[in-house]
């Protein structure tokens, strides 16, 4: 490949760019085939004929063919390499199973946590009801008891000449229930199909 410079000698130019009047070739021309003769405008050579005058001598044009180069194929692994490479897969994918089962056990378990957790509030909640139920309930009987024994609710003490006592009722013989089989009446008419 070739490269070109900036050769200014006509600077009365006001284009300012780089043309193929100011290009010089910094490759000889040996090094190109000869058998093309399109050439790039950065290839271009240019040699001034005579430096007083600003005329230009353009020597025949040739261009560089491009080269296709075929890849080379891949050579086989050996069987060596073959193994460490399945060996890194393998463990490739047992990593990120373990990873995901390790995520799903942490994430089980904060959730446990915080079922444990809201449980064991409820059960302290009802504890606590628990206990202001059978304080309310004692109250209450206390203060029934006390009302009870108000002589203004008009109870009187429980006297034993006043008491009735009862004489229980004599057994009764046992009856066995007789076990008839039961008779199938005919329908009178079906009851449906």
């Amino acid at each position: 490949m070739g490269f070109a410079a900036r050769a200014d000698q006509d600077r009365d130019d006001n284009t300012g760019g780089s043309k193929k009047q100011n290009l010089v070739l910094l490759r000889p021309i040996k090094s190109f085939p000869r058998t093309l003769t399109s050439v790039s405008s950065q290839a271009a050579l240019r040699v001034p004929v005579d430096a007083s005058a600003k005329t230009m001598a353009i020597p025949r044009e040739r261009a560089v063919p491009a080269e296709v180069k075929q890849l080379p194929k891949t050579p086989r692994l050996p069987l060596g390499l073959k193994l460490l490479v399945g060996i890194q897969q393998g463990s490739t994918v047992l990593t990120g199973g373990l990873v995901a089962t390790a995520l799903v056990i942490y994430s089980w378990t904060v959730y446990l946590d915080k079922t444990v957790a809201r449980s064991f509030q409820n059960l302290e909640t009802l504890k606590v009801s628990t206990q202001q139920v059978t304080t309310a309930n004692e109250t209450l009987k206390h203060s029934m008891a006390q009302q009870a024994e108000s002589p203004a609710a008009g109870f009187k003490p429980l006297e034993p000449k006043r008491a009735i006592f009862l004489s229980p009722a004599p057994a009764r013989p046992l009856v066995k229930p007789e076990l008839k089989p039961k008779v199938h009446s005919p329908m009178p008419h079906p009851l449906g199909y």
